[in-house]
C-alpha cells in the first residue's frame, strides 16, 4: 500500500509554500492543536481555495466547483438549515441513495454519521471551502427557500380544474403562480440579470438568468405550476393568456426596492409548452455616459471629437449582446440639448430619454426603419439615430441623410470596423457615398471583468493565448489575473462587464481606397498605419492590465478565422 503524501510536502511541491513557512505552521500546530490547513490559511501563507485544492490531492476526495453547479432546493432541504450553517456542509445531489455533500473536512466522521442519520442515506464527501459553501448555500436558498414553500403548499393540487381556475385569475396575490412569478422576477433584478428564461421541459420548467452575458440555471419549477407562472407573467405583460400557439411580445414595468425596471417579454411555443424570455431593462443601469462605457482614454477622446461633427455617419458594430445600443444611448445623452432636434427610430425603444423624440417601429402599420426614416427627415432633425441598418433601403436613406447635413448614428452586425465598409458595399451603396458620409466606425465586444474583491495574479500558461499574443507582435506577460470566487461575485470570479473596442476614423487615404473598392486587408493596413488599435490588441491590453481573463478574450474576441490562421 502506497503511503499518503504529507500535506506540507504537496504544498511545497506545488510552490505554494516554502520550508520555513511550513515549520512555522507546524510549531503553531504543536501549541494550538489546530489543523495544519487552517493554520496556514490563518497565517496568510496560502488561500483557502489553494488549500482545498491541496487537500483534494492529499486526501483523495474530489474538489467541487460550486460556482457553476446548480443545486436543487429539495436536495438542500434534506438537511436542517441550522446543521448546514454550523458545520459548513452543503448537500449537492442524490444518486442510488447516496448523498453527495460538499465539506471543508471530509474526514469529520461525526458530521458524516449525523448526515447519514438525518437523511437515511450513505454520504459521499467532496471538498470545498467554507466561503464557497456559504455563498452557494445563500444562492440556493435565496430563491429556492421561498419557492419551496409555494411548491409544498400546492403539492397536493394536481387537479386540472384547479389549475385552469388559477390560470384564469392570476390577479389573486396569493395564487401560487403569482407568488412564484414574483419571486423569480424580483430575484432576477437583485442579481442584475439582463434576461430571464422560463424553459418548459418534459417533466418540469427550468428557470435561468443571464448575468454578465452568461446563462445560469437558478431553479426548477414543477410541471403543475408551470402554467400558473407563465400566465402571471403574460398578464403582467398584457399578453393573451389563452393564446399558446403563436409567439407574442409584450412589456411590463416592475419596482423592486428602489429599482425601477422595464421588462420586454417574448413567448415562443415549444413542444413542451411556451418558452418565455424577459429582457430586464434597469433604468438605473442602462444609461451610461461616454466616460462610463469602459473605453480606453484614447478612444474616449476620439469619440468626443467625432461627436462634435454636425453631419456624417457614425456606426457602432458587433454581434448581438455586445453593448451597441448602450453605446448609442451614451452618444445620445452626450449630444442631448435644447438646441438639437434629436429623433430616433428603434426596435424596440429600450430606454426612454427625456428631451429626445423616440419612435418605435410597427410593421403592422408599415412603420419600418425605412419608412420611419423617410418621415423623420420631414421633421427637421439635427441628429438621427437608426436602431439598426438591416437592409439596402434603410442603408441608402441613412447614407443620403448623412450626406444632406444630418448626423446619423446607427448599428450594423459586423465583426470588425473594416468589415462594415464591405457590408455597405454588399448592400449596393456606392463607394463615393460611403467615403463621403461615414465619419467613424466603432466595433466592440463586452468582456466580463475580474472581480475586484477576489482578484489574484496567476502565471500565463494557456498555450492558445500565448500564441495569440505573439501573433499580434505583442510582449507576452508572465502573469495575468483571475477571480477566485467570493460573495461579491456570486462565486464566479467575475463582476460586471467592460467594452473592448476598435475605432476606425475616416481619413483621406481611407476615402480614396474605398472609392477604388479596396479590399478589407488594404483598408485595415491603412487604418492601422493611421493609428487604429485593433480589437484584439485592446483586448490583450485589458488582459495585461488585469481587467479581464484569458477565457473571456478567447470567448469574445478570438475569432474562428484567427483560430484557423494560427493552426
Amino acid at each position: 500500500m502506497t503511503a499518503r503524501k504529507r500535506l506540507g510536502d504537496i504544498l511545497i511541491e506545488r510552490g505554494l509554500l516554502n520550508e520555513q513557512q511550513l515549520q512555522r505552521a507546524l510549531e503553531d500546530q504543536r501549541t494550538s492543536g489546530d489543523k495544519l490547513g487552517d493554520i496556514l490559511v490563518r497565517l496568510g501563507y496560502i488561500t483557502a481555495e489553494k488549500m482545498a485544492d491541496a487537500l483534494s490531492v492529499h486526501l483523495g476526495y474530489p474538489r467541487v466547483d460550486l460556482a457553476r453547479q446548480y443545486i436543487a432546493p429539495e436536495i438542500v432541504e434534506l438537511v436542517p438549515d441550522q446543521f448546514l450553517q454550523s458545520h459548513d456542509v452543503l448537500p449537492l445531489a442524490v444518486e442510488n441513495s447516496i448523498l453527495t455533500v460538499a465539506m471543508t473536512d471530509p474526514l469529520n466522521i461525526f458530521v458524516i454519521d449525523e448526515l447519514q442519520r438525518i437523511t437515511g442515506m450513505a454520504v459521499n464527501p467532496v471538498i470545498a471551502t467554507a466561503e464557497e459553501i456559504k455563498t452557494a448555500l445563500n444562492r440556493a436558498q435565496d430563491i429556492a427557500s421561498t419557492a419551496r414553500k409555494v411548491f409544498d403548499e400546492y403539492a397536493d393540487s394536481d387537479d386540472d380544474e384547479d389549475q385552469e381556475e388559477l390560470e384564469q385569475d392570476q390577479h389573486l396575490g396569493d395564487a401560487p403562480g403569482v407568488r412564484l412569478a414574483n419571486i423569480i422576477l424580483e430575484q432576477a433584478v437583485r442579481e442584475h440579470a439582463s434576461d430571464i428564461h422560463l424553459e418548459p421541459q418534459e417533466d418540469e420548467m427550468d428557470v435561468r438568468f443571464r448575468v454578465d452575458g452568461i446563462l445560469r440555471k437558478v431553479m426548477t419549477v414543477p410541471k403543475r405550476l408551470q402554467s400558473g407562472v407563465q400566465s402571471r407573467i403574460k398578464v403582467m405583460a398584457n399578453l393573451d393568456i389563452t393564446e399558446r400557439r403563436r409567439p407574442q411580445d409584450g412589456r411590463m414595468q416592475l419596482k423592486v426596492g428602489d429599482a425601477e425596471v422595464d421588462l420586454r417579454v417574448s413567448t415562443l411555443p415549444t413542444i413542451h409548452g411556451e418558452k418565455i424570455v424577459a429582457r430586464v431593462l434597469n433604468k438605473a443601469h442602462g444609461l451610461l455616459s461616454i466616460d462610463e462605457l469602459g473605453f480606453s482614454d484614447q478612444t474616449t477622446e476620439q469619440l468626443l471629437r467625432i461627436l462634435k461633427l454636425n453631419q456624417g455617419m457614425i456606426l457602432v458594430t458587433g454581434p448581438t449582446g455586445s453593448g451597441k445600443t448602450t453605446t448609442l444611448y451614451g452618444f445620445l445623452s452626450h449630444l442631448n440639448s435644447v438646441e438639437k432636434n434629436i429623433i430616433t427610430i428603434e426596435d424596440p425603444v429600450e430606454y426612454q430619454l427625456e428631451g429626445i423624440n423616440q419612435v418605435q417601429i410597427n410593421p403592422k402599420v408599415n412603420l419600418t426603419f425605412a419608412t420611419g426614416l423617410r418621415s423623420i427627415l420631414r421633421q427637421d432633425p439635427d441628429i438621427i439615430m437608426v436602431g439598426e441598418i438591416r437592409d439596402t433601403e434603410t442603408a441608402e436613406i441613412a447614407v443620403r441623410s448623412a450626406l444632406t447635413g444630418h448626423l446619423v448614428l446607427s448599428t450594423l452586425h459586423t465583426n470588425h470596423t473594416v468589415a462594415t465598409i464591405a457590408r455597405l458595399l454588399d448592400m449596393n451603396i456606392e463607394p463615393y457615398l460611403i467615403s463621403s458620409t461615414v465619419s467613424a466606425v466603432i466595433s466592440q465586444r463586452l468582456v466580463r471583468k475580474v472581480c475586484p474583491d477576489c482578484r489574484q495574479a496567476v502565471p500565463l500558461t494557456d498555450r492558445l493565448m500565448i500564441q495569440f499574443i505573439k501573433s499580434l507582435n505583442l510582449p507576452v506577460p508572465e502573469v495575468v489575473y483571475q477571480g477566485r470566487g467570493c460573495p461579491l461575485c456570486n462565486d464566479t470570479g467575475y463582476f460586471g462587464r467592460v467594452a473592448v473596442e476598435e475605432v476606425l476614423i475616416m481619413n483621406k487615404r481611407l476615402r480614396q481606397a474605398i472609392d477604388n473598392r479596396a479590399g478589407e486587408d488594404e483598408l485595415k493596413q491603412i487604418a492601422v498605419q493611421a493609428g487604429m488599435t485593433t480589437l484584439q490588441e485592446n483586448a490583450v491590453k485589458k488582459l495585461v492590465d488585469g481587467v479581464t481573463t484569458t477565457e473571456e478574450i478567447i470567448r469574445t474576441v478570438y475569432s474562428i478565422d484567427e483560430q484557423e490562421a494560427l493552426g
